[in-house]
C-alpha cells in the first residue's frame, strides 16, 4: 500500500513540472480561412504620393491568432521583392461595415478578424501589388488574389481602360485557394462572393498561359488612367469622362460588352469626340461575336468603321460554315513592325514581342494577304499544339468548335465579295450567297468595301502583314491594333502612348465633292443631290466634261450618267468602269459603283448610272436615300487621312 501511495505522489510531482498539453482539435470537415479584401482601389488607380490603407477580414472556424495561426499581408512595387506589411486591428468604419454586411447566414459559428495595413505613397507610373494570406490553428492556409493598382498622373488627359485581365491575372497564382474559399463560403461561411466568382469562374476552363500581364503603369506615368471591367463601362463613361477609351483584348465571353454597353460607348464617342483604341482579341468572333456584330447593328467593329467584317457572321450562317472563324488570336510570327509616316508616326522599324490577332487582312491587297496567309500558316504548323489548345479553350468557354487553321478563309471571301445594287454577293468554297442590304447600310458598305485597301489606314504593319495598326478619322478617331501592345514593354507602350495622343484629337474637314454631269442629268436629279450634300457639310462643285481635266485629282468625284451619257460624260465613265460593269449598266443590272485611285492616289470616284436619263435619275435617288451624316463622316475621315 505504501508503494502505491509513493508511486501516486511521484506521478503528481511529475505532472506538476511537465507543460500543460494543448486541448486537442478534432477536425470533422476541414475548412480553410476565408479572406476578403474590402476596398481595392476604384479604377485600379491611386493619386501620386498618397498612402493607401487596405481593409480586410479573415473568417475561420477555429481561429487564426493562436498556436500556429497567422495573418500576414504583403505588397511589392513595380514587380520587386515582396515586403511584409504591418497589420493593425481596425475600428468600425464604412469599409468594415460593408465587409460585415455581405454575410448572409442566420448564425456565425466561426471567428471573424478585421485588419488593415497601409502602403506608402509613390510617384506616378508605379505599379503596386498586394495580397493577404492566413493560416489557421489547424494548419490550413488561404490566399487572397493579388490586387493591383497604378499610381496615375491626375492632371493629365483621362484614359479609360476596359481590362478585366488585371483582376484575372491576379487570381491565377492562387486560383486553387480562391476556389476552395468559394466552396467553403457557400457551405459554411455564407458570405456573398459573387464578385470573386465572376472573375474566377472562367479561369478554370482555360489554360493560364492564355493570359498576359498588362503593364498599365507605363501609361499611368503620363496619363490619368482608370482601369475598369466591362460591367463598369457605362458608369465610368459618366463619372470619369475619358478623352480616350481603350478596349483591351476583351476575348473571354465573360469579358464581352453587351448591346447596351456598345450603344452607350458609341453615343459617348460621337457626342464627345473621344478617341477609341481596340486591341487584339477584342474582335475574336468565336467567343464574342457581338463585338463584330451583324449588318446594321452597333458593335465594336462598327465603331472602328470596319462594318464589312460584320458580313462574316451573316455569310457563316447563310453558307452553313459554322466552324470557319473570321479572327484567330495568339499568333506571333516574330517579324518587326514598320511604322508609316501617317497619323502619329514618323517612320521607322521596331522589334515587338507581343502576339497578334489575324483576320483583319480583309483590308489588304490580294498579294499582301497571300504573304500573310503563308506566314501564319507556317506559324500554325510549327505551333500546332498551341493552336489546338486555343480551339479547346473556345470549345470549353462557348460549346462551339472552330477550326483555327482556316485562318484567312473568311477574310478572303469578304475581300472577293461583290457589292451590287441590292446587297452583296459572297462566294466561299464553291458556294455563293447574296446578302440583301438596303439604303444607308448598303451605301456605307459599298463605300467601305471600295476603300478597304486604303481605309482604315494602316499606320503600321509587320513585314509579313500578320500584324497591323489600323486607324480611321471622323467625329472621333478610332484605332484597331491587332497587336496586344499592352502586354509588351517600353517599346510597345511607346507606340500605345503615341496612339493615345493621336486618338484624342479628331480633325477632319469636309472635303470638296466634284460632280461631273451633263445638263440633262444635272437638272433631273443632280441639283437635288448637290443640295443634300451641301446640307451634310460638303462643298459641291459641278463640272462638265469640258472642265473635268483640271479637277480630276479631287478627293471625291461623283459622276452622273452611264457609259453612253451625252456631252462627253460617257467617255469618263468608261475610264472608271470595266467592260463588264459597263454592260451591267446598259442592261439595267447595276448602276451604283464606288472606285478608288482612278485618276489620283487616295481618291474615291462614285458613279451613278442608269440605262437612260430616267434610269440615272432613279440611281441618284436610291443613292441619296443611303447618304446621311454617317456616310459624310466616312468621306471626311478618308479625305483627312489619305
Amino acid at each position: 500500500m505504501r508503494r502505491i501511495h509513493a508511486l501516486f505522489v511521484s506521478l503528481l510531482l511529475l505532472a506538476s513540472v511537465l507543460p500543460a498539453a494543448a486541448p486537442a482539435v478534432v477536425v470533422t470537415a476541414p475548412r480553410p480561412p476565408l479572406i476578403i479584401v474590402g476596398n481595392p482601389p476604384a479604377g485600379h488607380s491611386v493619386a501620386p504620393y498618397t498612402d493607401y490603407t487596405v481593409y480586410f477580414l479573415v473568417a475561420d472556424d477555429y481561429g487564426v491568432t493562436t498556436g500556429s495561426g497567422r495573418i500576414a499581408a504583403y505588397y511589392r512595387i513595380n514587380g520587386g521583392e515582396w515586403k511584409e506589411a504591418y497589420l493593425k486591428t481596425t475600428a468600425e468604419n464604412p469599409v468594415v461595415a460593408s465587409l460585415r454586411a455581405r454575410f448572409y447566414g442566420e448564425s456565425q459559428n466561426f471567428y471573424v478578424f478585421y485588419r488593415r495595413f497601409t502602403i506608402p505613397g509613390l510617384p506616378p507610373g508605379s505599379r503596386v501589388e498586394f495580397r493577404v494570406e492566413a493560416t489557421d490553428v489547424e494548419g490550413h492556409t488561404s490566399y487572397s488574389p493579388v490586387y493591383t493598382y497604378y499610381v496615375v498622373n491626375p492632371q493629365s488627359p483621362r484614359v479609360l481602360v476596359v481590362d478585366p485581365s488585371v483582376d484575372a491575372v491576379g487570381f491565377l497564382p492562387y486560383l486553387d485557394s480562391i476556389e476552395g474559399q468559394l466552396n467553403v463560403s457557400r457551405d459554411y461561411y455564407h458570405y456573398n462572393l459573387s464578385d470573386v466568382e465572376a472573375v474566377a469562374g472562367p479561369l478554370g476552363r482555360v489554360k493560364g498561359d492564355l493570359f498576359t500581364v498588362h503593364r498599365w503603369e507605363l501609361l499611368a506615368g503620363e496619363y490619368n488612367i482608370s482601369v475598369v471591367s466591362p460591367s463598369e463601362l457605362r458608369k465610368a463613361l459618366e463619372d470619369f469622362e475619358p478623352q480616350v477609351v481603350i478596349l483591351s483584348n476583351l476575348w473571354l465571353p465573360e469579358w464581352g460588352l453587351s448591346g447596351e454597353d456598345m450603344k452607350a460607348l458609341h453615343d459617348y464617342l460621337h457626342l464627345n469626340g473621344a478617341g477609341l483604341i481596340v486591341t487584339s482579341g477584342t474582335l475574336l468572333d468565336s467567343t464574342n461575336p457581338q463585338h463584330i456584330g451583324t449588318p446594321g447593328n452597333i458593335s465594336v467593329a462598327s465603331m472602328l468603321r470596319m462594318e464589312p467584317l460584320q458580313l462574316a457572321l451573316a455569310v457563316r450562317k447563310a453558307l452553313n460554315v459554322s466552324d470557319v472563324p473570321l479572327m484567330v488570336m495568339n499568333v506571333n510570327t516574330g517579324y518587326p513592325l514598320t511604322l508609316s509616316r501617317k497619323g502619329p508616326f514618323d517612320g521607322g522599324r521596331l522589334e515587338v514581342n507581343v502576339s497578334t490577332t489575324v483576320g483583319w487582312q480583309y483590308y489588304l491587297p490580294a498579294q499582301a494577304r497571300g504573304i500573310a496567309d503563308r506566314s501564319v500558316e507556317l506559324f500554325i504548323r510549327e505551333n500546332g499544339r498551341a493552336v489546338r489548345e486555343m480551339e479547346e479553350a473556345v470549345a470549353n468557354l462557348t460549346g462551339a468548335r472552330f477550326n483555327f487553321s482556316m485562318t484567312f478563309a473568311m477574310a478572303g471571301a469578304l475581300a472577293n465579295m461583290e457589292v451590287v445594287d441590292g446587297g452583296v454577293l459572297v462566294t466561299y468554297g464553291g458556294l455563293s450567297a447574296t446578302l440583301p442590304l438596303e439604303g444607308k447600310l448598303l451605301e456605307r458598305v459599298r463605300l467601305l468595301h471600295a476603300l478597304r485597301k486604303r481605309y482604315p489606314v494602316i499606320l503600321a504593319r509587320t513585314d509579313d502583314y500578320s500584324a497591323a495598326i489600323l486607324a480611321s478619322d471622323g467625329d472621333y478617331r478610332a484605332v484597331y491594333s491587332s497587336l496586344e501592345l499592352e502586354a509588351g514593354g517600353e517599346t510597345e507602350f511607346g507606340i500605345l502612348r503615341d496612339l493615345v495622343d493621336w486618338a484624342m484629337k479628331p480633325s477632319p474637314q469636309m472635303p470638296e465633292v466634284v460632280v461631273l454631269s451633263n445638263d440633262i442629268d444635272w437638272n433631273i436629279k443632280g441639283r437635288l443631290l448637290a443640295s443634300q450634300l451641301q446640307a451634310l457639310g460638303f462643298t459641291v462643285t459641278r463640272v462638265t466634261a469640258e472642265d473635268i481635266e483640271s479637277r480630276r485629282d479631287a478627293k471625291v468625284v461623283l459622276i452622273l450618267g452611264g457609259p453612253d451619257a451625252y456631252d462627253g460624260v460617257g467617255d469618263y465613265v468608261r475610264q472608271v468602269l470595266s467592260a463588264g460593269e459597263q454592260e451591267a449598266v446598259r442592261t439595267g443590272r447595276r448602276g451604283v459603283f464606288a472606285k478608288t485611285d482612278v485618276w489620283s492616289g487616295g481618291q474615291v470616284v462614285i458613279v451613278l448610272a442608269g440605262r437612260d436619263r430616267w434610269g440615272t435619275g432613279e440611281k441618284i435617288k436610291a443613292y441619296m436615300e443611303g447618304v446621311d451624316f454617317g456616310y459624310a463622316e466616312l468621306l471626311a475621315g478618308f479625305a483627312a487621312l489619305i
